[in-house]
């Protein structure tokens, strides 16, 4: 193939006009070309559809690039030692006397999505020289994230070594509006020179996971004039993947510019297909396709911020990465902790999912929340196995799953057999599901078998106290992650009375006769769910008010100076506080008192070792109508990717965090609680702010929401087909027809 070549005119390294007139709230800019910032920013550049995730590198692919490319559903088996440090005995959540020789034997591998041949790769040659950015002098390098268009800019100025200044100017984007395309633009213009300047696009294949394990096999290649080609195989049994690079290269107003589609399909001949056709369209059509579908997904989720200027970027970043996690149209896959911006955890699908993404998603994109359920049903006869394994009944839900359901996490972690809220979190999700969308056949189709299976497991798993006359749940591991062997951890034992008790709910359905005939759930074990419901032991608040986090928590050290994850089960710290988590699903059983107390007391102990903590702590505060310190710990989640602050941000974004802080927003400062009879409002607005807006998807229905110092506007959408019921701080409910508002003072 002959590299495209033409002169350049001079154009001095001026700064794009977006940089000019930036609204730093919508948008990310940085200036640096540090080599050692690159894991950090290839994160916060990375971009997704849901379905294909980039990190956002530089297209010259310098030796000290962190590049990136994953695509939903690819999980292929690794080396355990290539992607997972191996955890001596003094690690938190192992224990040297349950740790067997056999638990390492059998975990020789480990799954994880494959990073893939990098499809935005660039080769650009000045004279006779090939740009190698670890050679050349870096003179700027400059990168903007859009935030509400989920497209970067950078525009890099470099001089290389015969002395001449070049500036390079890249846009890209990850499709919203065709799953299966990314494009890029790269225009170079000389800085006085007159040499030759040619740009080649090609695919990367230099690449690897973790510590260097290559998860693909190249299988064919292929070079021709305007079109790039690359077959390879991933996985076990193999499965095919091709990827394709359509682009047009052409002197455009002095300068040297590339256009470049990018497809991916399992099959050759519909993956060149589809590039040729992107490219035919042409890069501003697919751009302008691309955006307007972000800004339609925008306008609804509606969620503005009247804040200070940290909080609201932080936010909008947080909004965009939930939006581009989904993969849309999919039950086959579920949200990655991660999404597809980093290998942090492997790209594993946790309780996160279930219990703090699945309420954005439900009340902005009910369609696309069903298929997260959906994903979890596909799965329950792996989820049955899973309890069989450790010798209980129903379904025990995974730690950690990805595409199989099989347990992934590590035995020597003692997690799978001691974590064991997710089971009742994913049949929450479910009653979620049933309360707030408008989705009649639902359980009957796929929510109560998981349900009742779920309550079959929390029944086999119980012990009964015949001395005090109750059932227990014993060895188990805390939320908090810093107590991994305790009893009666008071969360863990109210989701699982919960579950029993609304699988006991469902039983007595008459619609689901068929589920209970499938799964032969007999009278008997329905009374068994009932008794253990009712005696099924839970902690109550102390004559103080305060919530012991689990049976003898109170009797440890509170002496946290020196705490690590190494050092610290025998004292109160916690990694995350797994009490306060309490008072989002069972906000009505506690007092406004209790919840305060338990903020206060439970605050003076996190040591924020999660990502969860302080978006965790913001939205208990709020909950607790402290909405003052909610506010500070708003600001400070909503920068745990921008500013880095838990120093690892190069492994991904914190994705479940912004989910977190999103139910802040609309459960705390705003003050909605969704029942399946009406909405209900009691908000409570930080000083320091002046107010926010968002919409909700409630049963078919939207409704838009605005608040400020003085009032709350509630609308309802002029498509509604029902009126909604609505409910302000305890009074009468009143009926909201469609293209009507309601308005009311804020004491």
């Amino acid at each position: 193939m002959k590299h495209a070549r033409g002169r350049c005119c001079s154009a001095g390294p001026r700064k794009p006009p977006e940089l000019a007139a930036r609204d730093v709230t919508t948008q990310y800019w940085i200036e640096t070309g540090a080599p050692a910032l690159e894991g950090r920013l290839a994160t916060q550049y990375a971009l997704s559809n849901g379905y294909l995730g980039l990190r956002g590198t530089h297209e010259e692919m310098p030796s000290w690039a962190s590049p990136g490319f994953y695509i939903a559903g690819t999980y292929s088996p690794a080396p355990r030692e290539k992607l997972f440090p191996i955890h001596s005995p003094d690690h938190i959540l192992t224990h040297p006397e349950r740790v067997k020789p056999e638990h390492h034997a059998e975990y020789k591998e480990l799954r994880t999505l494959p990073n893939l041949p990098n499809p935005v790769a660039v080769r650009l040659t000045i004279g006779e020289e090939v740009i190698d950015l670890a050679k050349v002098a870096i003179l700027s390098c400059e990168r903007m994230m859009h935030m509400e268009e989920a497209r970067i800019t950078r525009r890099l100025v470099i001089r290389d070594t015969a002395g001449r200044r070049t500036v390079v100017d890249s846009e890209r984007f990850v499709s919203w509006a065709d799953p299966r395309l990314l494009a890029f633009r790269y225009r170079v213009m000389s800085d006085g020179y007159h040499d030759p300047v040619a740009v080649e696009p090609f695919i990367y294949t230099d690449v690897s996971n973790g510590r260097g394990a290559r998860l693909f096999d190249v299988e064919k290649t292929n070079v021709e004039p305007r079109i790039n080609t690359l077959t390879l195989r991933y996985g076990r049994p193999a499965q095919r993947l091709s990827v394709v690079q359509a682009y047009e290269v052409r002197n455009e107003k002095g300068a040297m510019a590339l256009d470049v589609v990018v497809a991916v399909n399992p099959t050759l001949d519909e993956a060149v297909a589809a590039a040729k056709s992107g490219l035919k369209e042409g890069y501003e059509a697919l751009r302008d396709a691309h955006v307007a579908a972000a800004e339609a997904s925008r306008r609804r989720v509606g969620v503005e911020v009247d804040a200070d200027i940290l909080a609201r970027q932080g936010m909008n970043f947080g909004l965009m990465h939930l939006e581009m996690a989904l993969c849309r149209d999919n039950s086959s896959v579920s949200v990655p902790i991660k999404g597809l911006t980093g290998e942090g955890y492997r790209f594993m699908v946790f309780w996160d999912t279930d219990f703090h993404l699945f309420p954005y998603y439900l009340l902005t994109n009910p369609a696309q929340a069903r298929n997260l359920i959906l994903y979890r049903h596909r799965l329950l006869d792996a989820a049955r196995a899973n309890a069989k394994k450790y010798g209980y009944h129903g379904a025990q839900v995974p730690w950690e799953t990805a595409i199989t359901g099989e347990e992934e996490t590590a035995l020597w972690l003692n997690l799978p057999e001691r974590e064991l809220h997710m089971s009742a979190d994913v049949a929450y999700a479910i009653k979620r599901y049933d309360d707030w969308a408008d989705d009649p056949g639902f359980l009957v189709d796929y929510g109560a078998e998981i349900v009742l299976e779920t309550a079959r497991f929390y029944a086999s798993r119980v012990v009964r106290d015949a001395v005090q006359d109750r059932y227990e749940l014993r060895d188990i591991g805390c939320p908090d992650q810093y107590h991994t062997f305790a009893d009666n951890n008071v969360f863990i034992s109210r989701m699982a009375k919960w579950n029993l008790a609304y699988a006991v709910e469902l039983a007595r359905d008459k619609r689901l006769k068929k589920v209970r005939g499938k799964i032969g759930l007999s009278d008997r074990e329905v009374d068994e769910f009932r008794k253990m419901a009712s005696k099924l032991y839970v902690i109550a608040p102390n004559e103080k008010g305060i919530i012991e986090e689990f049976e003898g928590f109170f009797k440890l050290s509170t002496d946290l100076r020196g705490i690590s994850e190494t050092f610290c089960s025998h004292t109160q710290a916690v990694k995350q506080p797994d009490v306060l988590a309490l008072f989002v699903p069972f906000a009505d059983e506690y007092s406004r008192e209790i919840m305060q107390k338990n903020w206060r007391y439970y605050e003076a102990r996190t040591i924020h070792g999660s990502s969860l903590s302080l978006p965790g702590m913001a939205l208990a505060a709020a909950m607790a109508g402290l909405a003052d310190p909610a506010a500070d710990y708003f600001q400070r989640s909503a920068r745990m990717d921008l500013d880095d602050v838990n120093l690892n941000t190069n492994l991904g974004v914190h994705l479940a965090g912004y989910g977190v802080l999103w139910e802040t927003l609309v459960f705390g400062f705003g003050g909605l609680t969704p029942r399946r009879e009406r909405l209900d409002f009691d908000p409570r607005l930080p000083a320091c702010w002046k107010g926010l807006s968002f919409a909700v998807a409630w049963r078919g229905k939207r409704v838009t929401v605005d608040l400020n110092r003085q009032r709350l506007r509630i609308a309802a959408a002029a498509s509604n087909a029902e009126t909604v019921p609505v409910r302000f701080r305890g009074g009468e409910t009143r009926g909201m027809e469609a293209g009507r508002s309601l308005e009311f003072a804020i004491d």
